[in-house]
This record gives C-alpha cells, structure tokens and sequence, in this order.
C-alpha cells in the first residue's frame, strides 16, 4: 500500500494547484515549461539532474514527473528507473528529449514512463497532454481515496489506518520514541439506535468523531474502524502519563450532551490504550491489547480509560474460552431449567413458581446464571436463548397441567434486550398458542433496570401482556436508583425484596429498616410484596408481621428440575412448611 499515508491530502493539493516535477540540465527549457504550465494552475519544482529530480519526488510526491531524457550524471531513463524502484509506481513520467529513435521511445517505455514529447516542444500539445495526464491521476486517487475514506465520517477507514499503524511503528522504532495507540468505543450506542433510529445513530458516530479530530494535534492520526469504534494514534510520547493526560482530556469531551434532529442525548467513551513498545512492538500486538483494554473498560463501568496490562490477556483468553463454551452449549443441549416454589406466607400454600437458567456444563457441573449470563448478551445469544426458554416453559406447564397441577403460576426473568430486539408479545402469543395454557399460567419478571434504561418499550410491552393475563414482578427492588419514581407510573403487580436485605432480617437494622420501608410502599401502593431468600422461620415471623404476601427461599425448596418439583407440589401441598 505504497503513499497511502499521503493520499488524503494529496489529492486535495491537486486539484487545487497540482505540482509537476521538472528535470532537465537546460536552463531555458525549464523556464518555458514553467511559464507555459503556470499559467494552467500547475506547481512546478525544478531539478537540473537526476539526483535532484529523485529527492523532489521524495519530497513532494508529485502528481507528474517530466523528465529529460539526457542529463549530466544519471540520464532520464534510469532516473525513471529508480524513481520506480524507490515505490513510487502511482506517479506517471514523461519523458522530453531531442531523440526520436525507435530504440529511446522503447526504452522510455520499459523503464515506465506513459508518454514520450520530442524536441523541438510544441508547447500547445505539451500543455494539453500535461493536463490530460494529471487529470487521470486525480481521478484515479479520487476512487482510490474512496477505498481508503469512510463514507461517513470521511475519516480514514479501518484499511487506510492499518497502513498508518504499521508506518507509526516503523518510525517509532527507528526514533527510539514511544507510541499509543487508543480503542474509542462509544458507551450505549445500540440503544440510541434502537430508541432514535440508524439516522440519529450515523448522526452521533459523525458527531464524536468530529470531537475526537478537534481536541487532537494534526499529526495525531484518528480513524473510524466501523460501527461506534474509533481509533487514535498518539506519536512521539515520552511516558505513559502522556497518554493518560490525552485520554483523560478525550473522556471529557466526549461526555457530552449531543442534539439528534429533535431529540438530545447524553454521549460518553470507554477507551483502551497500548503503548509501543511495552505492550507491543508490532502493529498487530498492539492492536490486540489495546482492544482488550477497551473491553475492560467497558467492564469497569464505561465512561473511563484503561491501560493494557498482562494479565487482562489472560482474562480474555479466558472469556473467549467461555464464550466458545456457551456456543457449543446452547448446539448441544446443555442449558435446563430449575423451579423454585413460590408460597402464600400467611395461608402457607404454594402459589406459583419461578423458572432459573442453568447451565448444566459437561465437565463442571451445574453452573449459576450469574457466571454467564452477562457472556451470553455481549455474544449475542440471549434472544434465541429467551425464546427457548420460554417455550420450555409453556411446554413444562402443559405437563404440570396434564398431570393435575393446575394452578400453577410460573415467572420468566427477561433480558432488556428482549425488549428492544424482538417483537416478545408475538413470542409469547405463539408458545402459549402452540402449548394450548392460558396467559394467566405465566408471568414475566424485569430488573429495576430493565424498567429504567428502556423506558418506552418496557411499558407498552409490560401492558399487553397485562392484557393478555399475565403478571409483572419487579425483581431485585432495593438495589437500583430510581424505582421509587417508577413503581406507581408502571404496569408491576408485584414487587420483590432482593434476597441481600432479607438475609440481614431480623438482626440486622438496617436491612430490618428497609424491609419494613419497601413493605409499607407496596401496601400504600396497593401492590404485592414477595420476599426472596428466606431460609429461616425467625425472617419469616417478620415478613408476616410487616404483610408481606409471598415468600421464595430455602426455607421451602431450593430450585430443582421440572420432574422434582411436580412430586414436591404432589407431596407437599398439603403440608407446606
């Protein structure tokens, strides 16, 4: 990918003024030539040999070479020759001389000019080849530039950056200097896109790189690799806390509030940084690194830099073995799901149940979904593995059914993105349609921050299936920010303690003080209250005593398999307790 680093600007420079080399040890024939193509809006550096004519091409990469034939010290054609070999293969060469043997337009042509003018020059074909020639090269790195340009930001793309890279530590290492190379990923760009739509998205990748260029210097090189990643190239540091001083400022600036048409919205950056040559001495390691330092980033809490260290290698591979692992679990069958009992506390009767992913691995057993479920959504399975479980689940109901039980409730926790990535209300429709229960059999619980960070969609798709009979339990309350705002706006029938609060009562007083706060909000609030993780008669004493309706824990069951729990239901729904 030979001048790729000066592709940008060049073809800007010439269609505003394009620059011509000129060589010939003729004195009034260089003067001619230029009066004749400055006058047609062309640069014209001039070189009296060879060698001159060589180190102007090195300098200023010309859109044209005209090159006399006979020079003193190396002649026309080798100097063709080695302008060639020097990499320069994309600059067209003229040749202008007073031989006009069959054997010196041949030669001309061998060593790689396009074109042979004689002498005695007539100036107006000179001038017109001169400008047809130039004209083709323009274009040409014009649909070259579009090879190297994305098309939506016009920033460097990802081909055009490796090649900068790969320049970057090459002078680096020649200059005994450190580099470092930064990973920009923007934080939540999905959700703009599912909420304001692919245009506000494109609008937004446009926005943060326009912030990106403006706080960098102009030889710092950024480019948009695809989709919300940019990456930034820094030369010439002379410590890390160089580095640290640019991504701190890029953090900055790139938390900002940014207007989409009608709509405004908040904007921040996770940030990787490799740094040449501790973290890689090649393009390709440093690429890597920097990448995995992004992930963390995006693990620690977004919004923030990290640096690459050693041992976040070792993570990743490690993450990626689990990722491979999940794959090949949900091909072959792995995932099962185990149900936990739901009780009336005060009529000491089971009064649904919940449904819980596991994961049942071949060689480490059973594993929790708090271990991979957050792997399961950055890879991309949790739509297809939403939808398998709840068609398991409308199948198990339909044994329990059959078998007798016939008031059976079971809850389905739902991912956020089930929310924004498939139509769930048709998803549920066709499993209960294709299972023969009723609506009422089932109910769906969501995350106090499902509920906040997808607003809209969560609402519209929490009543229809309200509407459908359904019931909506707010799992984990307690724990997020804003539910207290939420709770009386949104379609919730009943609310859950997260199980770290229930395990203070009744000895601890704070949790005892919470318990008893999220109790008295639920009963002014009209809704239901179900405690988790209760595994003792003393919390059960004070759940009853505060109103709480329904209890879950250890006390009762653990969660165990479909089969285990219709024997439980059988043996016990006499005798609970």
């Amino acid at each position: 990918m030979s001048n790729v680093v000066s592709l940008f600007s060049d073809t800007q420079k010439y269609e505003e003024r394009p620059i011509v080399v000129l060589a010939d040890d003729d004195p009034s024939i260089r003067l001619m030539v230029r009066h004749v193509l400055e006058s047609e809006d062309f640069d014209i550096v001039e070189a009296s040999d060879g060698l001159e004519a060589i180190k102007a091409v090195e300098k200023h990469h010309p859109a044209l070479i005209l090159l006399d034939a006979v020079m003193p010290g190396i002649d026309g054609f080798t100097t063709c020759q080695q302008i060639k070999e020097k990499g320069h293969t994309d600059i067209p060469v003229m040749m202008i001389t007073g031989l006009d043997d069959d054997a010196s337009v041949e030669r001309a042509y061998e060593v790689g000019a396009i074109d042979f003018i004689t002498k005695p020059i007539k100036w107006a074909v000179l001038k017109h080849r001169v400008k047809s020639v130039v004209s083709k090269v323009i274009a040409e790195r014009k649909v070259q530039l579009l090879a190297y340009k994305d098309s939506l930001t016009s920033l460097p793309n990802r081909l055009l950056f490796a090649d900068r890279l790969e320049q970057a530590v090459v002078r680096s290492e020649r200059s005994r200097t450190s580099m470092a190379l930064m990973l920009i990923d923007i934080d939540d760009f999905k959700l703009v896109n599912d909420s304001f739509g692919h245009d506000a998205g494109d609008k937004l990748i446009k926005a943060v790189g326009q912030l990106i260029s403006k706080s960098l210097r102009r030889a710092d090189t950024i480019a948009r690799l695809g989709g919300d990643e940019f990456a930034v190239i820094i030369e010439g540091i002379e410590s890390a806390d160089d580095a640290i001083s640019i991504a701190d400022n890029l953090t900055t600036i790139l938390e900002h509030n940014v207007r989409l048409d009608d709509q405004e919205t908040y904007t921040s950056a996770s940030i990787g940084i490799a740094v040449y040559p501790d973290d890689g001495k090649d393009a390709r390691t440093l690429l890597k690194n920097a990448d995995t330092a992004m992930f963390r980033a995006k693990e620690s809490g977004r919004h923030c830099f990290q640096f690459y260290k050693p041992e976040m290698s070792v993570s990743a591979m490690e993450r990626l073995e689990l990722e491979n692992s999940l794959k090949a679990a949900f091909e072959n069958d792995e995932f099962v799901i185990n149900y936990q009992p739901i009780i009336d506390i005060h009529k000491n009767e089971i009064t649904g149940v919940e449904a819980l992913l596991r994961w049942q691995h071949p060689e480490k057993g059973m594993i929790q979904p708090e271990e991979f479920v957050g792997v399961i959504e950055d890879c991309g399975l949790i739509i297809a593995l939403g939808e398998w479980m709840i068609n398991s689940v409308c199948k198990q109901v339909r044994t329990w059914q059959d078998a007798g039980l016939k008031e059976q409730s079971v809850s389905i926790n739902l991912a956020p993105r089930q929310f924004t990535e498939q139509d769930l209300v048709a998803v549920f429709k066709q499993a209960i349609s294709e299972y023969d229960i009723e609506a009422s059999s089932l109910a769906v619980e969501i995350t106090e921050l499902t509920l906040i960070d997808n607003l809209g969609e969560v609402e519209s798709t929490l009543k229809k299936l309200r509407e459908m009979g359904m019931k909506v339990l707010l799992d984990d309350f307690g724990t997020g920010y804003a539910s207290l705002a939420y709770l009386k706006e949104f379609p919730v029938d009943i609310v859950k303690i997260d199980r770290d609060f229930v395990a203070g009562i009744p000895d601890n007083r704070e949790d005892s003080a919470i318990v008893e706060a999220i109790s008295g909000l639920t009963r002014g609030l009209k809704l239901a209250l179900l405690a988790e993780g209760v595994e003792n008669e003393r919390q059960l004493d004070m759940l009853k005593g505060l109103g709480c309706q329904y209890g879950q824990g250890y006390y009762w069951s653990k969660a165990i398999p479909g089969d285990e729990y219709e024997q439980f239901y059988m043996n016990q729904i006499y005798n609970i307790g």
